[in-house]
């Protein structure tokens, strides 16, 4: 398949966290577990493109889930726009999120998904307890609380259908539970308590990031740390589009063989405080990373559109993953998008206030 196909929507399911889940009538697509549909349409004269993941089995409908981004001129045309019989455009399944499926397998997977990042776990879940009877699943899942689970249905009609091979663990960051190690957001220090106390990093044979680039780096730093080999890290990020996916993708993987074992200290100042921690090169963004250490810094699209993280690096220098919203005249007085940017020196400076 190669070229642009008509789809039918057959159904429509509103999740938590503002997601619509579309059901295509057409059975001749075939996909791969954790790929993603690019879905066409004209919307005010002009052609817009978005790619969704696809969330079910391979060998069932298929489904995409579309989240409502504040400002996504297709997201929102999607929740508004789409009904039971609406045709739309659609590139051939496409994407490398995903690993071989073998009946004979008896692999234990581990995947860690954060908020929409679910979408494409889901479809290598349910692919892999459908066609891998001897294999086991444990899924990491960050939400901010318990109402913001998205196909909670799903998940827990999975756990009940296989309750020895699939373990579920949810992190809320505003929800607090039970047990301290359960509460937060999930990054590379909750993956070691959790290392520590409910499961063995060591002991899985594949492992599956989706979510925010900040969660992905970090995570994924510290799986190597532990000495995981890459080659069973599968990744996969959220972008405005496929292209901007690839290259953030493409970046992060450059950096953690080009800076893997540099130690930045940084410092990031904002409305008159700083803060001054160690970020390696290959770890989540300052962004994330400044907030997570008691900075409360503006953001709003954490995918390198709109700038409202802007700041200036008055010291050192800095990688960006993607820019598009950044002049060159900008870029050369020393801004950056600190929702794409990582150090790359031994010592980087950050400041907000200098406009």
């Amino acid at each position: 398949m190669s070229s642009l196909q008509n789809l039918t929507i057959c159904g429509l399911q509103h999740e938590p966290n503002d997601m619509l889940c579309v059901e295509f009538a057409e059975t001749n697509l075939p996909f791969v577990q954790g790929q993603y549909l690019t879905l066409i349409a004209d919307i005010d004269g002009e052609e817009i493109r978005r790619s969704y993941s696809i969330c079910n089995a391979v060998g069932e409908p298929v489904k995409v889930a579309i989240k409502r981004i504040e400002g996504g001129r297709f997201s929102q045309y999607a929740h508004e726009e789409f009904g039971v019989g609406t045709q739309i455009r659609s590139l051939p399944p496409a994407g490398d999120f995903h690993s071989v499926i073998h009946a004979q397998n008896k692999k234990h997977y581990l995947c860690i998904a954060a908020g929409s990042g679910i979408t494409p776990v889901l479809s290598i879940i349910k692919t892999v307890f459908k066609d891998e009877p001897d294999s086991r699943v444990t899924l990491i899942y960050g939400n901010r609380r318990s109402a913001d689970i998205a196909f909670r249905d799903e998940l827990l009609w999975l756990k009940s259908r296989h309750m020895e091979r699939f373990h579920w663990i949810n992190i809320f960051s505003q929800e607090k539970q039970g047990a301290a190690v359960l509460n937060g957001r999930i990054d590379n220090k909750k993956g070691q308590e959790l290392n520590q106390r409910l499961i063995d990093l060591e002991g899985f044979d594949e492992f599956f990031l989706c979510g925010p680039e900040g969660m992905t780096s970090g995570v994924s730093r510290g799986l190597r740390d532990l000495g995981i080999d890459e080659g069973k890290i599968h990744y996969e990020l959220f972008f405005a589009s496929a292209e901007d996916a690839r290259l953030a993708l493409a970046k992060h993987k450059a950096r953690a063989l080009q800076y893997a074992g540099l130690n930045t200290a940084l410092t990031v100042r904002h409305l008159g405080r700083e803060v001054s921690f160690e970020l390696p090169a290959d770890g989540e963004n300052i962004l994330d990373s400044a907030m997570s250490n008691g900075l409360d810094l503006p953001f709003a699209c954490k995918g390198g559109v709109c700038a409202t993280c802007k700041a200036r690096v008055v010291e050192g220098e800095v990688d960006m993953d993607l820019n598009h919203a950044l002049s060159e005249k900008e870029i050369a007085g020393g801004y950056v998008l600190t929702c794409q940017a990582h150090p790359v020196s031994d010592r980087v400076v950050i400041d907000f206030d200098v406009t």
